[in-house]
């Protein structure tokens, strides 16, 4: 399943609540205000990538809110070609606001 969060960690339970439903071989992608989690990598991420989930963030979105592209190699980039192959790859997904 493709799980795309689109708001902020930090003013939504969605990463909590999505963390919860997580299985081995799932994968996030981070849309929208929610790439700010790139901030605080070791609460989020390592418990995403501890339940086996591979962890995607949408680059003009990155772009838009002042980040790089500098991430370790857990954390995967895409553009929006890379995001329709998410969903085409994926025939299951869920939104989370």
């Amino acid at each position: 399943m493709l799980h795309i969060l689109t708001r902020s960690p930090f003013s939504s339970h969605s990463f909590a609540q999505c963390r919860s439903l997580l299985a081995e071989g799932d994968a996030i992608l981070l849309i929208q205000d929610a790439v700010v989690a790139i901030t605080d990598t070791n609460r989020w991420f390592t418990d995403f990538e501890n339940a086996g989930v591979k962890i995607y963030l949408l680059e003009p979105d990155l772009a838009a809110r002042g980040f790089g592209a500098d991430t370790n190699g857990e954390i995967h980039i895409v553009d929006y070609k890379g995001f329709v192959s998410l969903t085409v790859e994926h025939e299951s997904q869920m939104k989370w606001d």
